[in-house]
């Protein structure tokens, strides 16, 4: 029977036969398209609290018509849900901005 030393040497050799045969594994991630969000009230905090996790994408790809109380409701939803950085007394302030830069009262702004 072969000893300790030995089957730890072999094990090793092992392991490092098969990282030096392992392939690199290349990822292409598709390319963002809104990397930055709309100019806004309180574009700072915005960008602080949501480019961390997650791209102007998301805002972006919302329905143009969403409410306060639902832009209110997702914020939430990233604080109590994933765990967002946000206080509780910034989610209004998120709300407002998401309101007025992607939602329905952004469109409201924009008639004549």
């Amino acid at each position: 029977m072969p000893s300790l030393h030995r089957l730890i040497i072999i094990a090793t050799a092992t392991f490092a036969a098969t990282l030096a045969n392992a392939g690199v594994l290349k990822i292409d991630l598709p390319k963002e398209s809104a990397t930055t969000y709309k100019p806004g009230p309180n574009l700072e905090l915005v960008n602080a609290r949501c480019l961390i996790c997650h791209s102007a994408d998301y805002a972006a790809m919302q329905p143009p018509n969403m409410p306060r109380k639902t832009w209110e409701a997702e914020v939430t939803k990233m604080k109590k849900v994933y765990g967002a950085p946000i206080a509780d007394d910034e989610i209004a302030t998120l709300a407002d901005y998401f309101a007025k830069t992607y939602g329905n009262e952004a469109t409201a702004a924009a008639k004549p």
